[in-house]
């Protein structure tokens, strides 16, 4: 038995296109002869021998008397030295005319050899064309080999090589698209089956298509160029006249296709939901660089980072709002929620709404209520006001809390905890358990706590932030709240690094720095006496200098150089050193002035004579603690020291990697500091618990980097008494 069905692809000129049939049989048969037959269908009897191609036994067929999308009762047949064969089928008039864009892509902080494989089959064949996507991140490689500047400039003013990402690039190029759409791995053992899977694509993707056109991005961001994709692009042409496949850019998809560009996602988290009110109302800055850095920082980074513009931004729209709290919504939609607010000192009031005493919690100094209908991406004030009433948690009995919404009850047999409600997955709560009451939930305290919220169909942290206002608490209705538009008050973020100098090579460690990189410097090790000195500018001219920093005993050819660089390009010199004769590790530095901070560059030179069998270590931990307890309301430092048995001095940076609970109680993320030659440098932290903290123990580790040297402490328990 043989089977037949019909595909979308055609054959022969534009003029008279044929339709392809696959012919299928369940032996092999050889060379075999094959047409079809139908109303309306013709094709050669006695055509030429036919061999198996990518999709078989491929018959041409005349299917010009009809149109596409009818669907035709056929009869194929096949001759072969196995004998004939026939079988009926349907054939569905296909619709020539589609192209299907294979792109190559590559991310721009892939690997150095990565990137560069996908630039060297760009120059071995003039077809692969390929994008560069997160085109922000190209900075390492674009520093890192300024000679390649000019070649990856050419790709793209030819149309072989295009950028996707921020229109922030050190490229100069501004992409029509700020993203890709994930690509398809293409993983094929032949090129036959490599191009069933482009055309099985196609199928897929052709329903949902705006017009002719089909974009297939092909493999990962950050892997070699694929195998198949010229190989297609050469070999798929030859044989077929539609759909057409080709090796692509992004913009021949959507200009050609005319299919819509997307927009750039916007951030919607509340840091910029905040800021841009804050902005638009105030006339300060919007914090554009630290927002764009949160969104390729270290998780913990970017915590700070937005926690920073969040609270500028309030403190900022609070400025222009008389009350004595104000309630803040970034969502896009009113809501309605809990929030809690912490005063100076503890006090006994309650919240207050247009002269209307609210439903108030009071524990120590933080103060509770319900947020009702705040508008979408506004806000709404409340009034604090001084009663005698006691507002805070009462003891209740049994194992059972209650809200509007949920019924929480604990089982002492078996240990689990149900909710009664929407499905929701219990606490892990671990008895014994005690239950405490409020005007505004209900609380379990065993071994965690868990709070339900009267009208809170939720378990999750509320989206609302509580801001003290300009008021000082008192009694009576709010007047009307208009904002007070005022003059451009102090920034609403961050606008360059916190921990300086940077490290010329970042990439190892951390993202570009908080507000880029518009120079750089880099060491070249040409021998044990001889180094190059690069400067490069990415962005406009650049004019600065080059410091050399010696270890005790060196000289060298030149240790202070100006540098004028003109934009987008890099200058280079040499220097020879003269080491002295005492062995072990030297560090030399090249530091970059002229920024609004300083970049340097660190290369390890050793002198010959040092005894490789019994090395110095050049950077350890050499303590740290085992435990930093607090109690709420208290502080204590985290210290951890870090020594050197190198010849010079080494700028460190450290990093207080913890989970996620402890972000709010260990700073800051990142310190840095000088380490001295063959010396020791305390590196600190401060873990602080306020008065509202609950109980907890976590684990934490330090990381230390000196130039492209990484040490990590042994694991540090933080721990919040109860």
């Amino acid at each position: 038995m043989i089977a037949a069905e019909s595909t979308e692809l055609f054959v022969g000129p534009r003029t008279a296109l044929l339709q392809v049939v696959r012919v299928t049989s369940p032996t092999p048969t050889g060379p075999a002869h094959a047409h079809v037959s139908g109303p309306g269908l013709h094709s050669p009897r006695h055509g030429g021998t036919l061999h198996p191609g990518p999709f078989g036994f491929e018959v041409s067929v005349d299917v010009s008397e009809h149109s596409p999308g009818d669907v035709v009762p056929a009869q194929a047949f096949l001759r072969s030295a196995a004998g004939e064969a026939s079988c009926a089928f349907s054939l569905v008039v296909g619709e020539p005319g589609w192209t299907v864009h294979l792109v190559g892509h590559v991310a721009g902080d892939a690997p150095f050899d990565v990137l560069r494989a996908h630039l060297d089959l760009a120059l071995t064949d003039p077809a692969y064309r390929f994008a560069v996507t997160s085109v922000q991140l190209l900075q390492p490689y674009w520093d890192t080999f300024p000679q390649h500047r000019s070649l990856l400039l050419r790709l793209i003013s030819e149309g072989r090589v295009e950028v996707v990402g921020d229109p922030s690039n050190v490229v100069g190029v501004t992409p029509l698209l700020a993203a890709l759409p994930s690509g398809s791995p293409l993983e094929a053992s032949s090129l036959g089956e490599a191009e069933r899977s482009v055309y099985s694509s196609f199928l897929d993707l052709r329903s949902s298509a705006e017009s002719p056109h089909v974009l297939l991005p092909v493999g990962s961001p950050r892997s070699w160029p694929n195998r198949w994709v010229t190989a297609i692009h050469h070999d798929w042409n030859r044989r077929y006249t539609w759909p057409r496949v080709a090796c692509s850019l992004p913009r021949d998809y959507y200009v050609r296709g005319s299919v819509p560009v997307p927009p750039a996602p916007p951030d919607e988290s509340p840091a910029a939901v905040f800021a841009s009110h804050a902005a638009r109302l105030t006339g300060a800055a919007f914090p554009a660089s630290a927002l764009a850095r949160a969104q390729v920082a270290h998780p913990r980074e970017a915590f700070d980072l937005r926690s920073d513009v969040t609270s500028r931004s309030l403190a900022a729209l609070t400025s222009t709002v008389d009350s004595s709290v104000v309630v803040w919504n970034p969502l896009p939609e009113p809501c309605t929620d809990i929030v809690s607010v912490h005063l100076p000192s503890a006090r006994n009031v309650h919240v207050a709404s247009d002269g209307a005493a609210l439903p108030t919690l009071v524990d120590g100094s933080t103060v509770t209520f319900l947020a009702k209908d705040v508008p979408a991406t506004g806000w709404r004030t409340y009034s604090l006001v001084e009663d005698d009433v006691d507002h805070g948690w009462k003891r209740g009995y049994g194992n059972e809390i209650a809200s509007t919404h949920f019924v929480l009850s604990y089982d002492p047999v078996a240990s689990l905890v149900a909710v009664d409600g929407p499905a929701l997955e219990p606490p892990a709560l671990v008895g014994p358990v005690t239950v405490w009451h409020s005007e505004v939930g209900e609380k379990m305290v065993g071994s965690t706590t868990c709070t339900l919220w009267h009208e809170v169909g939720h378990l999750d942290p509320s989206p609302l932030v509580g801001v003290l206002g300009s008021r000082t608490p008192a009694c009576g209705t709010l007047p009307e709240v208009t904002p007070r538009l005022s003059v451009a008050g102090p920034p609403l973020g961050p606008v360059s690094p916190e921990v300086t100098p940077v490290f010329a090579r970042y990439w190892l460690h951390e993202p570009a720095p908080l507000g880029g990189l518009a120079a750089n410097v880099r060491l070249e090790v040409l021998g044990p006496t001889r180094l190059r000195v690069v400067a490069v500018s990415d962005g406009a001219d650049f004019t600065g200098s080059v410091q050399l920093t010696l270890p005790d005993g060196w000289s060298a050819s030149w240790e202070s150089m100006p540098v004028t660089v003109p934009a987008g390009e890099f200058v280079s010199a040499e220097v020879r050193l003269v080491p002295p004769r005492t062995p072990g590790c030297y560090p030399v530095r090249a530091t970059l002035q002229g920024l609004p901070f300083e970049v340097y560059d660190v290369a390890l030179l050793t002198v010959p004579e040092w005894d490789f069998e019994d090395p110095v270590e050049v950077l350890w931990v050499s303590s740290s603690p085992a435990v930093v307890r607090v109690s709420p309301g208290e502080s204590s430092a985290l210290r951890v020291w870090v020594a050197s048995g190198a010849h010079g001095d080494l700028p460190v940076q450290a990093r207080v990697l913890s989970p996620r609970d402890t972000w709010d109680l260990v700073a800051p993320f990142c310190v840095g500091g000088l380490l001295p030659a063959q010396s020791r440098l305390p590196l600190d932290f401060t873990l602080s618990a306020p008065e509202w903290a609950t109980a907890g123990s976590w684990s934490a580790v330090v990381k230390v980097a000196a130039g492209e040297l990484v040490r990590t402490t042994p694991v540090i328990r933080l721990e919040v008494a109860g």
